[in-house]
């Protein structure tokens, strides 16, 4: 009687994958409960009706409609005194009888929305100036400690583990909590925005930097070493040349994380455009809260398109 062969090598490991598959879905899913019940918020209302509803109704007055749930602003948009659009008693009584929520178009949007951008150049032009001046600080502070935070350019231990529990402690904070530290103790304004950008570009400059000094060719050091080269003509002639295409590209990857975290700075009065936009939305003012948005969305994305290819020619 024929016994039958044993598994193979590939039907185990194809039983492993899928028990370890089975075994990582379980712990997300117990995750996912756990973070839910203790934040108190139930599956279902992901999918609410309710939430989605909500949702779509920010969306919709942060465009060209001005919501109506009032009689008051049903008489106003299609009432038969001098009303925003054509009269419509039908939705009037909706309205009014029924507790209907109604949009409205507004008139003149694209005009209005045009002027409005003419008044916030400004703050976006500060925003920019607050990305560029935190970003160039931070590269060039960041240079000599990825140097003294990389292990083959460093003897000491001492110097070394300082520098990089110092890089990963500033790293930790995040620079929205620098610049509303900061706003406390230096005032409103674009000085703490630059400065917390400046924190933060250094604290991942430095990291980023740090590690490609550690992956250099230790070739032209040892050659160097050899001929009595100092240790400054070592990081001259045998480190930076070999690192300085990272180091543009890095900086200019920080650059483009910069212009978006200084579009929110404002929120703790830290200058630039999130202060505007922590206004408008203070005051409900939708439509140029999306104004702001639309702008700020176009700005990254050609920032971060740019930024992709330059980076692309450096490295």
């Amino acid at each position: 009687m024929m016994t039958p062969p044993d598994s193979g090598p590939k039907e185990k490991l194809a039983r492993m994958g899928w028990l370890k598959s089975a075994v990582t879905i379980l712990a997300l899913v117990l995750v996912y409960a756990w973070c839910s019940s203790s934040l108190r918020i139930a599956p279902g209302q992901f999918t609410s009706g309710d939430t989605w509803k909500a949702m779509g109704d920010l969306v919709i007055r942060l465009g060209p409609f001005h919501r109506v749930q009032t009689c008051k602003d049903a008489n106003t948009a299609w009432g038969d005194d001098d009303p925003i659009a054509k009269p419509d008693p039908a939705k009037v009584k909706a309205v009014c009888e029924d507790g209907k929520v109604l949009y409205v178009y507004v008139p003149h949007y694209l005009t209005s929305q045009v002027e409005y951008l003419n008044e916030i150049k400004d703050p976006l032009l500060d925003t920019f100036r607050m990305a560029i001046l935190g970003a160039f600080f931070g590269a060039l502070l960041a240079v000599p400690f990825s140097l003294l935070a990389a292990r083959n350019l460093v003897r000491s231990k001492i110097v070394y583990w300082t520098v990089r529990i110092m890089l990963n402690l500033i790293r930790t904070v995040p620079d929205l909590v620098w610049a509303a530290l900061l706003a406390g103790a230096l005032g409103a304004g674009a000085l703490p925005g630059v400065i917390a950008l400046g924190i933060f570009s250094f604290g991942l400059n430095a990291k980023l930097l740090s590690e490609s000094v550690e992956t250099i060719d230790p070739g032209p050091l040892e050659a160097m070493q050899a001929c009595g080269a100092n240790r400054f003509q070592q990081i001259r002639y045998g480190v930076v040349p070999q690192v300085l295409p990272q180091f543009l590209a890095y900086a200019l990857y920080v650059l483009e994380i910069d212009v978006r975290a200084s579009t929110i700075l404002g929120l703790v009065g830290a200058g630039g455009i999130g202060v505007l936009f922590n206004t408008e939305l203070t005051y409900m003012r939708y439509r140029n809260v999306g104004a702001i948005v639309v702008v700020m969305l176009v700005i990254v994305w050609a920032m971060d398109f740019i930024s992709t290819k330059v980076r692309e020619r450096l490295i």
